[in-house]
């Protein structure tokens, strides 16, 4: 019996594996769909009883998890876990229905941030503004000028002032300097005169020696600051639109499972997200998440810095050669999250050391805290300061607060060297500003200051409140109201003013107070036209006791120069002024005038007088005779569009190119090739042997150039002909004939060359 009952257990196990093993194999090549979204990959199947056996390969490839499966080149899709499939006959796929945990997440770029190689030509060019002025106490004038040369490896600037007046004569040098630029790397160094770079709790002081920094304008393809990702999920093939504070940001489809969408471009401050899922048939789910952005957090991962060591530059503006101590200062800020930036800072000199650090954090969404602490140490003065900020930014309101204190010992570099720096400062700010929609705004400010002197005694304290509200006034006037108090001096001050703008003009007036005298004020504006013509400016004041004082401007813009003349009456007393401003610009041979050239700018190459030029789709002007125009402000950096006004040319101009995208670097000009060619084009009468026209409907082939369907009367349009023309048509019947034949020098456009046989 026992026997028997061991032989019975052994067919019960054995019997399955032998009926497995006897089951039909099926070979087939589906189309995989997974939650509902078709691959489009054929893959091989394999049905083997109840057994779906697919290439583990093919199953990774369109995002099923095979984590915890065991080995094998091939899975049964059937026994996966958290997996249904179902293999459809008729339409030959292959149906598996997974849980979203498994399937990949997919990432959603918010668009790539363009990135081009900046291009910087050889070039010279001048900036100046001239400046006279007559008044009863004498004249004077000045003439400011800016002399740079750049190329591709580096900018020459140099600045100053020449000067003629009664008391005042000479040249006045304000900073020369040479900059060379790595976009590559966002690197600058500078030598010569600079200003040093410093954080929010540190200070600037001017240095003649070098500079290396990071730059990040070089580089706006990178994100600098963090941006929020949002993410969600999808059961099935949907689309995803991305709504901030009610405008649709970003839109994409999504295979089911997880998404993210990254790097969202936001405004600062707090703010609110939508995500709108939409499936095949219409069904939305609308999913609200809250954020905060701080654009004074730097992106994780990122560090930015500048080091400086040179001579203290003393009496600028002044003295034209006045440097001291020598100096060394350096900064640099890291990312460490999202939400975390430290900082560091140090200066120091022969007789001076300081050295601080501080942080930058967004806590969750509750604004911006700033903190740093910094010590010094010049001779026997031992000091510190620390710093303590707070700052929250809203759709419709914001605030901001710091507290900065110094020690009576606290030097640096733009103070360590006074004649008398023992001095205690503590200042407290504090700033709120509300939107009340159609209400107005409303604004309100208070800083509070003390300075205390070599003993503990008060030798100056200020305390000031600021409010101040705007709002619009019927469709187009606007009304803005300021009230100041000082509480130390006891004195309040207010000021009303109404402004109304129609078209390119502007009328304002209104009313103030102070030191118990009333101002009345009354002014119009016209708008200087940015492409030329006349702006004006004026203004008349009146007080309740005194004369009446007044001011009139006059602009004149042209391309090549803006021009400035006015006056003014105060007291009794007069004044007239004229002025002038512009740019030369030397480049590809050629000489250029504007009346204001930017940073970047750039001349575009014809080569043919009388083309139209187009910058990012605003017409900009014609070339001049020599086939140039100079583009006075182009965007540094920025891949930006030129291109050129083809219904400007002529039947017999051809371009090799009409349009171009190039980044220009800053402080430099790129010369813009649209090279336009001189060609002729004609309409040649082509005949057979018997002199009869061919038939339309042929084709007419030269080398080098595309074919030219043959019209009525035998006619083809033949572009861009030499002195000697060869051909060959193929006729509508089927036939290959030959032709060739000479053209004048000075045969008119689309003049009709022929009969031209065709043999």
């Amino acid at each position: 019996m026992i026997r028997g009952a061991l032989l019975l257990t052994t067919m019960l196990v054995c019997l399955p594996q032998m009926a497995r093993a006897g089951d039909p194999v099926q070979q087939l090549f589906v189309e995989l769909v997974v939650n509902g979204r078709a691959t489009g990959d054929l893959v091989p199947l394999r049905i083997v009883g109840t057994r779906m056996l697919v290439p583990a390969e093919a199953l990774s490839r369109n995002g099923v998890t095979l984590e915890g499966e065991g080995g094998g080149t091939e899975r049964d899709v059937a026994s996966l876990p958290h997996t249904r499939a179902r293999y459809d006959a008729a339409l030959q796929t292959l149906h598996l229905e997974t849980a979203l945990e498994f399937l990949p997440t997919t990432r959603i770029a918010a668009g790539d941030r363009p990135r081009a190689a900046t291009l910087a030509s050889w070039g010279a060019m001048v900036n100046y503004q001239f400046y006279a002025q007559h008044a009863d106490g004498g004249s004077f004038a000045s003439l400011w000028s800016e002399q740079r040369v750049f190329g591709p490896v580096a900018t020459l600037s140099n600045s100053g002032v020449m000067r003629v007046g009664s008391r005042i004569g000479g040249y006045l040098r304000y900073d020369t300097h040479a900059r060379f630029i790595n976009e590559d790397r966002a690197l600058t160094v500078t030598a010569g005169d600079l200003i040093t770079r410093s954080l929010p709790w540190s200070t600037s002081v001017r240095l003649g020696g070098l500079q290396l920094t990071r730059d990040f304008n070089t580089r706006p393809d990178l994100l600098t600051m963090p941006l929020p990702s949002f993410a969600g999920k999808a059961a099935v093939p949907s689309a995803v639109d991305l709504f901030v504070d009610g405008y649709r940001q970003q839109g994409a489809d999504v295979a089911p499972g997880r998404f993210v969408l990254q790097d969202v471009p936001v405004i600062n401050g707090a703010g609110e997200a939508v995500i709108v899922t939409t499936d095949a048939v219409g069904r939305q789910i609308a999913t609200t998440i809250p954020f905060y952005v701080s654009s004074t957090l730097l992106r994780a991962g990122l560090t930015d810095f500048a080091a400086e060591a040179g001579a203290i530059r003393q009496g600028y503006g002044i003295r034209n050669f006045d440097y001291g101590t020598l100096a060394a200062n350096g900064s640099i800020r890291r990312g460490m999250t999202s939400f975390l930036t430290l900082e560091a800072h140090a200066e120091a000199t022969a007789r001076l050391r300081q050295i601080g650090g501080g942080l930058v954090v967004a806590p969750w969404r509750f604004g911006t805290i700033a903190l740093s602490v910094s010590a010094s140490r010049s001779g026997q003065a031992v000091g510190h300061r620390w710093s303590l900020g707070y700052s929250y930014t809203a759709r419709h309101f914001s605030v901001a607060a710091q507290y900065d204190d110094r020690s009576r010992g606290f030097r640096e570099l733009a103070s360590f060297d006074l004649a008398n720096p023992a001095t205690r400062r503590r200042t407290y700010r504090a700033i709120a500003n509300v939107n009340l929609a159609r209400l107005g705004t409303l604004g309100a400010a208070y800083i509070s200051g003390r300075t205390l002197g070599s003993v503990d005694e008060l030798t100056l304290r200020s305390r000031l409140l600021s409010l101040s509200y705007g709002r619009p006034v019927g469709s187009r006037a606007n009304l803005f109201v300021t009230a100041d108090r000082d509480f130390e001096r006891g004195a309040t001050s207010a000021q009303l003013r109404l402004f109304i703008p129609f078209g390119r003009n502007a009328a304002s007036g209104g009313i103030s107070r102070s030191a118990g005298r009333n101002l009345y004020q009354v002014g119009y504006t016209r708008a200087t036209p940015t492409d030329g013509g006349l702006g004006i400016e004026a203004g008349i004041a009146a007080a309740s006791r005194g004369p009446a004082s007044g001011q009139v401007t006059g602009t004149w813009r042209a391309p090549f120069i803006e021009v400035q003349a006015g006056g003014a009456t105060a007291q009794a007393r007069s004044s007239a002024w004229v002025g002038a401003s512009g740019s030369i610009v030397a480049m590809d041979g050629g000489l250029f005038v504007a009346n204001q050239a930017s940073d970047a700018f750039a001349v575009v190459e014809t080569g043919v007088a009388g083309v139209g030029v187009s910058y990012e789709n605003q017409p900009v002007g014609v070339t001049n005779r020599k086939g140039h125009l100079l583009v006075p402000n182009v965007v540094p950096y920025l891949p930006v569009r030129f291109a050129i006004d083809t219904l400007s040319l002529s039947e017999n101009h051809v371009a090799s190119a009409v349009e171009q995208r190039v980044a220009v670097r800053q402080g430099s000009g790129a010369v813009v090739r649209l090279n336009v060619r001189m060609t002729r084009n004609i309409l040649a009468v082509l005949v057979d042997r018997t002199g009869a026209a061919l038939k339309p409907g042929g084709r007419v082939r030269r080398e080098g150039h595309p074919d030219v369907a043959i019209g009525w009367d035998g006619i083809a349009y033949l572009e861009d002909v030499g002195e000697q023309v060869s051909l060959s048509a193929l006729t509508s019947d089927g036939t290959v004939c030959q032709a060739t034949f000479g053209v004048s020098a000075d045969v008119a456009a689309l003049s009709r060359i022929g009969p031209v046989s065709c043999r």
